[in-house]
Protein backbone atom coordinates (compact mmCIF):
# COMPACT_ATOMS: atom_id res chain seq x y z
CA UNK A 1 0.00 0.00 0.00
CA UNK A 2 0.79 3.83 -0.85
CA UNK A 3 2.82 4.93 2.86
CA UNK A 4 0.37 7.59 3.33
CA UNK A 5 -2.21 9.71 2.89
CA UNK A 6 -0.24 12.55 1.33
CA UNK A 7 1.23 10.02 -1.28
CA UNK A 8 -2.17 9.11 -2.56
CA UNK A 9 -3.41 13.03 -2.47
CA UNK A 10 -0.61 13.65 -5.67
CA UNK A 11 -2.98 11.25 -7.65
CA UNK A 12 -5.90 13.89 -7.09
CA UNK A 13 -3.92 16.75 -7.49
CA UNK A 14 -2.17 15.17 -10.84
CA UNK A 15 -5.50 14.78 -12.15
CA UNK A 16 -7.21 17.81 -11.49
CA UNK A 17 -4.19 19.85 -12.92
CA UNK A 18 -4.32 18.02 -15.78
CA UNK A 19 -8.28 18.73 -16.54
CA UNK A 20 -7.48 22.30 -15.79
CA UNK A 21 -4.94 22.13 -18.48
CA UNK A 22 -6.54 20.65 -21.03
CA UNK A 23 -10.03 22.44 -20.55
CA UNK A 24 -7.85 25.65 -20.74
CA UNK A 25 -5.67 24.41 -23.44
CA UNK A 26 -9.44 23.87 -25.87
CA UNK A 27 -10.69 27.50 -25.26
CA UNK A 28 -6.79 28.26 -27.05
CA UNK A 29 -6.88 25.84 -29.83
CA UNK A 30 -10.66 25.74 -31.14
CA UNK A 31 -11.32 28.70 -32.94
CA UNK A 32 -14.05 31.10 -31.03
CA UNK A 33 -14.97 28.41 -28.51
CA UNK A 34 -16.12 30.45 -25.76
CA UNK A 35 -18.57 32.10 -27.79
CA UNK A 36 -19.85 28.74 -29.65
CA UNK A 37 -20.66 27.58 -25.86
CA UNK A 38 -22.55 30.47 -25.11
CA UNK A 39 -24.39 30.13 -27.76
CA UNK A 40 -25.10 26.88 -27.11
CA UNK A 41 -26.33 27.35 -23.79
CA UNK A 42 -28.54 30.55 -25.35
CA UNK A 43 -29.63 27.85 -27.57
CA UNK A 44 -32.03 26.20 -24.74
CA UNK A 45 -35.89 26.06 -25.13
CA UNK A 46 -38.47 23.46 -23.69
CA UNK A 47 -39.52 20.54 -25.63
CA UNK A 48 -42.61 18.72 -24.56
CA UNK A 49 -41.29 15.39 -24.41
CA UNK A 50 -44.74 13.75 -23.08
CA UNK A 51 -47.94 15.53 -22.38
CA UNK A 52 -47.35 17.91 -20.32
CA UNK A 53 -44.18 17.26 -19.92
CA UNK A 54 -41.40 19.76 -20.99
CA UNK A 55 -37.82 19.58 -20.84
CA UNK A 56 -34.84 21.71 -21.91
CA UNK A 57 -32.78 21.09 -24.64
CA UNK A 58 -30.96 23.21 -27.38
CA UNK A 59 -33.15 23.93 -30.77
CA UNK A 60 -29.91 23.48 -32.78
CA UNK A 61 -27.07 21.38 -33.69
CA UNK A 62 -23.74 22.10 -31.82
CA UNK A 63 -21.20 20.39 -33.62
CA UNK A 64 -18.01 22.69 -32.52
CA UNK A 65 -19.10 22.45 -28.73
CA UNK A 66 -20.32 18.62 -29.34
CA UNK A 67 -16.57 17.68 -30.69
CA UNK A 68 -14.91 19.57 -28.51
CA UNK A 69 -16.56 17.85 -25.33
CA UNK A 70 -15.77 13.95 -27.22
CA UNK A 71 -12.10 15.00 -27.49
CA UNK A 72 -11.81 16.51 -24.10
CA UNK A 73 -13.71 13.01 -22.38
CA UNK A 74 -11.29 11.22 -24.58
CA UNK A 75 -8.37 12.55 -22.99
CA UNK A 76 -9.37 12.72 -19.92
CA UNK A 77 -10.69 9.16 -19.75
CA UNK A 78 -7.16 8.22 -21.68
CA UNK A 79 -5.01 9.84 -18.47
CA UNK A 80 -7.24 8.00 -16.24
CA UNK A 81 -5.56 4.65 -17.97
CA UNK A 82 -2.34 6.22 -17.04
CA UNK A 83 -3.36 6.84 -13.39
CA UNK A 84 -4.54 3.65 -12.80
CA UNK A 85 -1.56 2.13 -14.02
CA UNK A 86 0.46 4.56 -11.62
CA UNK A 87 -1.83 3.33 -8.80
CA UNK A 88 -1.30 -0.17 -9.47
CA UNK A 89 2.70 0.26 -9.61
CA UNK A 90 3.02 2.00 -6.66
CA UNK A 91 0.33 -0.02 -4.77
CA UNK A 92 -2.71 2.21 -4.19
CA UNK A 93 -5.43 1.07 -2.07
CA UNK A 94 -7.76 -1.05 -4.22
CA UNK A 95 -10.81 1.52 -3.42
CA UNK A 96 -8.88 4.17 -5.33
CA UNK A 97 -8.29 1.77 -7.95
CA UNK A 98 -11.65 0.83 -8.07
CA UNK A 99 -12.26 4.82 -8.35
CA UNK A 100 -10.26 5.40 -11.19
CA UNK A 101 -11.21 2.16 -13.03
CA UNK A 102 -14.89 3.59 -12.82
CA UNK A 103 -13.34 7.35 -13.91
CA UNK A 104 -12.01 5.44 -17.05
CA UNK A 105 -16.07 4.00 -17.91
CA UNK A 106 -17.08 7.39 -17.32
CA UNK A 107 -14.94 9.65 -19.32
CA UNK A 108 -14.91 6.67 -22.24
CA UNK A 109 -18.30 6.29 -22.33
CA UNK A 110 -18.99 10.58 -22.07
CA UNK A 111 -16.94 10.76 -24.80
CA UNK A 112 -18.36 8.11 -27.06
CA UNK A 113 -21.62 9.70 -26.45
CA UNK A 114 -20.88 13.10 -27.24
CA UNK A 115 -19.13 11.69 -30.42
CA UNK A 116 -22.72 9.84 -31.34
CA UNK A 117 -24.21 13.37 -30.53
CA UNK A 118 -21.62 15.32 -32.50
CA UNK A 119 -22.83 13.00 -35.80
CA UNK A 120 -26.25 13.79 -35.01
CA UNK A 121 -26.46 9.70 -34.57
CA UNK A 122 -28.61 10.41 -31.20
CA UNK A 123 -30.85 13.48 -30.76
CA UNK A 124 -30.50 15.29 -27.43
CA UNK A 125 -32.98 13.14 -25.04
CA UNK A 126 -31.35 9.76 -26.01
CA UNK A 127 -28.21 11.26 -25.22
CA UNK A 128 -29.26 12.13 -21.75
CA UNK A 129 -30.70 8.80 -21.11
CA UNK A 130 -26.79 7.18 -23.00
CA UNK A 131 -25.35 10.06 -20.25
CA UNK A 132 -26.84 8.54 -17.20
CA UNK A 133 -26.43 4.99 -18.73
CA UNK A 134 -22.78 5.83 -18.93
CA UNK A 135 -22.70 6.65 -15.37
CA UNK A 136 -24.67 3.46 -13.92
CA UNK A 137 -22.11 1.38 -16.12
CA UNK A 138 -19.35 3.07 -14.20
CA UNK A 139 -20.88 2.28 -10.77
CA UNK A 140 -21.22 -1.18 -11.81
CA UNK A 141 -17.71 -1.18 -13.24
CA UNK A 142 -16.34 0.51 -9.27
CA UNK A 143 -18.44 -2.15 -7.64
CA UNK A 144 -17.60 -4.97 -9.65
CA UNK A 145 -13.69 -3.64 -9.80
CA UNK A 146 -13.98 -3.65 -5.76
CA UNK A 147 -15.66 -6.92 -5.52
CA UNK A 148 -12.95 -8.94 -7.41
CA UNK A 149 -9.91 -6.88 -6.05
CA UNK A 150 -11.54 -7.78 -2.77
CA UNK A 151 -12.19 -11.59 -3.94
CA UNK A 152 -8.26 -12.11 -5.16
CA UNK A 153 -7.42 -10.37 -1.69
CA UNK A 154 -8.66 -13.12 -0.06
CA UNK A 155 -6.47 -16.12 -1.91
Amino acid sequence: MVSSKREENWFGLLSFGFFIMVFALFFIIVPNYGQEVVDFFGDFELQETAPLIFLPAPQQHHPVVYETIAKFCLIFGLFQIVIVVLRFALKSSLSRIAETISNIFLWLGAAYMFNLLFLEVVEWFPFIGGIIAVAGFSLIARSSATLLFSWIRRY
